[in-house]
């Protein structure tokens, strides 16, 4: 897998993730319990990307381990993220 796939995959996340979210009430509510509880830390956010950049998958498969752990751990504080903004933008009544 080279760079190029990566990157795929990322682009592809970062644009699904909110239409699944804004689709999908039940994991929307979900997420915002679970960020509420604490269990996710915006730290993990700039080290997977740093991983996900880093990590090469063509040595062994320690390395696509290492990129799967990278990817669930930053799309899911991307996740967290986006339905707390969904729901704090919501409560707010913009117009």
């Amino acid at each position: 897998m080279n760079s190029e796939v990566k990157i795929d995959i990322l682009f592809a996340g970062l644009l699904l993730i909110p239409v699944l979210i804004l689709a999908i009430p039940y994991i929307k509510n979900k997420l915002v319990i679970l960020s509420q509880g604490r269990a996710f830390s915006i730290l993990s956010l700039p080290i997977s990307a740093y991983l996900i950049y880093d990590i090469s998958i063509e040595s062994n498969v320690f390395g696509l381990i290492g990129l799967c752990v990278a990817y669930i751990v930053f799309f899911s504080t991307y996740a967290a993220s986006i339905s707390l903004l969904a729901v704090s933008t919501k409560s707010e009544d913009l117009v």
